[in-house]
């Protein structure tokens, strides 16, 4: 009896032995199989901060699954998956990109403790894809919540701070709220000037490139120059004195110049950007054509409408040899090209309308029918169809262009009051004097409100809400608003 007793007391203990092992087995597969992720994770980590993507996103898809499974609510899964974002964005596969970055947001949503720097890295990648997109809607929204998690993190990295307030000022820029546009890029450059490393100064000499188009746009031509000047100084000692971002500097340096009305300067900055852009070039590199459409406005704003003519339609034979015949870039080239022929008498205005429908196809499928470069576009063929006196079809151009650029740039936007000035002048010349002394009225506020009180383009505006009083023969109305617009013009001329 004692021997069974004894026998059950041994394979109790073996099997409570065996137990033990097994546990143990499986602690020690479990330990070995986290140590092999993590070297595999720490692999593609070191791959992704060296810039190398492509073997980045490869071990990133492989460890995913497993990740997924293993911490489904931890940081490792939302910094894998916000990296594997951010190496798809890089590589211009934003198809990739954008699931993956909002996957990690959702991780790092539920984190505890929280992750706030790395949920705004994730914000900004995001972003990023909307700006390229040029969703700008989308854009702002995640660069504001970038930008509202920064600010509530004293005492974090400046950097992404001054990322989402540079980007939140080239939306405003692009947006024409040139104001607004100034205040955020001037913290930008305050946010940035902290940080010494390339990436920053990097960020830091665009901050100042933007600020300089600010100001080229608000006619402050001698501060966007100082401007330019400061960030070109930047980007040769960080980027070296042949870099891309150097060329597009002299670029903007050059506009100045040529707005400036100093045409001999600004040919000589944009044919030293054009150099850079012939030297970086890579095979099928279109850089140059876009200096080429700069060159050719030079040109046209110099009155060498020849010069401008040869130099656009140099622009568009590149394009059509190196990006199709599709592509939004030639759609610009075809754009300023048609433009000249309409704007200015010494050529055939019927060379235009192909010119400027051709564009506006391209925007339309490449871009799709409600996106703002189709809408500038319409707007253009609106202008056009104005000057040879189809009124109705200008009217319908710039109706359709309205909501388009209202929606992209802000109902106070000076994209809108150029559509609104082309809308209204139709409205006038079929005699719709109530539409068009509102759409003429409200030109002109978004003008007085984005622009210095003594810019031409108010004076325009005056001028054009003038008309459609004479028209009704109301000069007790016209009289004081063209009082104002000569002023302006006796005071740019003096």
């Amino acid at each position: 009896m004692r021997r069974w007793m004894l026998l059950g007391i041994l394979v109790i203990t073996a099997s409570w032995g065996g137990r033990i092992l097994f546990q143990r087995h499986q602690a020690s597969q479990k330990a070995k199989a986290e140590a092999v992720w993590s070297a595999t994770y720490q692999h593609a980590t070191q791959a992704f901060y060296q810039g190398n993507y492509a073997t980045a996103e490869k071990i990133f898809v492989n460890i995913l699954p497993d990740a997924e499974k293993r911490y489904p609510e931890d940081r490792r899964l939302a910094e894998l998956l916000s990296m594997l974002g951010t190496s798809y964005s890089m590589d211009h596969r934003y198809e990739l990109a954008e699931p993956a970055l909002k996957r990690a947001l959702q991780v790092y949503e539920m984190i505890s403790p929280s992750d706030p720097l790395g949920s705004e890295r994730a914000e900004l990648n995001l972003a990023g894809i909307y700006r390229d997109r040029e969703d700008y809607p989308a854009a702002e929204r995640y660069y504001s919540e970038a930008l509202s998690l920064s600010e509530k993190t004293p005492g974090g990295p400046m950097y992404e701070r001054g990322d989402a307030l540079l980007n939140l000022g080239f939306i405003r820029m692009v947006q024409g709220r040139y104001q607004e546009a100034e205040q955020l890029l001037d913290r930008a450059v305050k946010a940035l000037a902290s940080d010494s490393m390339p990436w920053a100064q990097r960020d830091l000499a665009s901050a100042i490139y933007r600020l300089g188009g600010v100001y080229t746009m608000e006619n402050r031509y001698r501060e966007a120059k100082q401007q330019y000047l400061k960030a070109l100084e930047i980007q040769e000692r960080v980027s070296g004195p042949n870099s891309r971002e150097v060329g597009f500097t002299l670029q903007g340096l050059g506009q100045a110049y040529r707005a400036e009305g100093n045409t001999s300067k600004a040919t000589e900055l944009l044919n030293r950007a054009q150099e850079i852009a012939r030297r970086s070039a890579a095979p099928g590199d279109d850089s140059r054509a876009g200096i080429s459409v700069d060159l050719g406005e030079a040109a046209q704003n110099a009155g060498k409408y020849a010069e401008a003519e040869s130099l656009y339609k140099r622009a568009v034979n590149v394009y059509e040899k190196t990006v199709g015949p599709e592509s939004p870039d030639l759609a610009r080239a075809l754009l300023y090209l048609g433009c000249l022929y309409r704007d200015e008498g010494q050529f055939d205005i019927t060379k235009a309308g192909p010119l400027l429908e051709r564009a506006l196809a391209i925007r339309e499928k490449a871009l799709g029918p409600d996106h703002p470069s189709t809408a500038s576009a319409l707007s253009e063929l609106s202008l056009l169809d104005f000057y040879e006196h189809k009124f109705g079809e200008a009217e319908r151009f710039a109706e359709r262009a309205l909501p388009i650029e209202e929606k992209a740039y802000g109902l106070e936007s000076l994209e809108v009051s150029t559509t609104l000035n082309r809308l209204g002048l139709a409205e006038r010349d079929l005699k719709k004097f109530a539409q068009a002394e509102t759409s003429l009225k409200r030109a002109l506020t978004i003008r007085e409100k984005n622009l210095p009180r003594n810019h031409q383009w108010i004076a325009l505006s005056l001028d054009n809400l003038a008309s459609v009083y004479l028209a009704r023969g109301e000069y007790g109305k016209a009289a004081p608003l063209i009082k104002r617009a000569q002023a302006i013009r006796s005071h740019s001329a003096g």
